[in-house]
């Protein structure tokens, strides 16, 4: 009733604990995943219709898929043509918006959506940071938070961050403020390699 989060996401081992920032070892997992241009807030919007439309029954078959969290946004890059290697240029009106499947799921077994706009990708196993915050969270204030990431990254010896950050909203819009849980995750290359 509060928005408490209670859904399936990926899975993960914490391999540092430190306050509110961890590292983590995530396993593979399959996102569905739609980019929109404009602003912050409208591109999320529209990003997140879009794919609930898809979980909820906007698909081949009309099957429904259980909501899972984290949603993940970030700003998306461009590919600069004709280069090489290829380059990627941030773009201040892109977004890229993700959820993760259930873990039933491989991308074969995904019904077909409707909407061109959503594309499928397996994500790799792969370790990152994570800041978490609670509150209300702004394209601002998780950039802020992912500073603060990238501060506490500097006494960590055995990772380097290898990526931009990208925001991780837990909760649905009507939960509680100081129950809400926020994040912002870094992926992370060991140094030990």
């Amino acid at each position: 009733m509060l928005g408490i989060q209670n859904e399936e996401g990926p899975k993960y081992t914490v391999l540092v604990k430190d306050g509110n920032f961890e590292i983590r070892q995530y396993s593979s997992y399959v996102i569905a995943e739609t980019t929109i241009k404009g602003d912050f807030d409208n591109a999320s919007g529209d990003a997140f219709r879009i794919l609930a439309g898809y979980i909820f029954g906007k698909n081949k078959g009309a099957n429904k898929i259980a909501m899972t969290s984290p949603v993940e946004m970030e700003q998306s890059a461009t590919k600069i043509a004709m280069t090489s290697p290829v380059e990627m240029q941030q773009d201040d009106n892109r977004f890229t918006m993700r959820f993760s499947m259930p873990s039933q799921y491989k991308i074969e077994d995904l019904p077909e959506p409707l909407d061109s706009r959503i594309t499928f990708e397996v994500i790799e196993p792969e370790v990152r940071a994570s800041n978490r915050y609670s509150w209300l969270s702004s394209k601002k204030r998780s950039f802020k938070k992912s500073q603060e990431l990238r501060a506490w990254l500097k006494s960590q010896n055995d990772y380097t961050a290898y990526k931009d950050y990208v925001y991780a909203g837990y909760n649905p819009p009507w939960t509680l403020p100081f129950f809400r849980r926020n994040e912002v995750h870094i992926a992370l290359t060991s140094n030990a390699e």
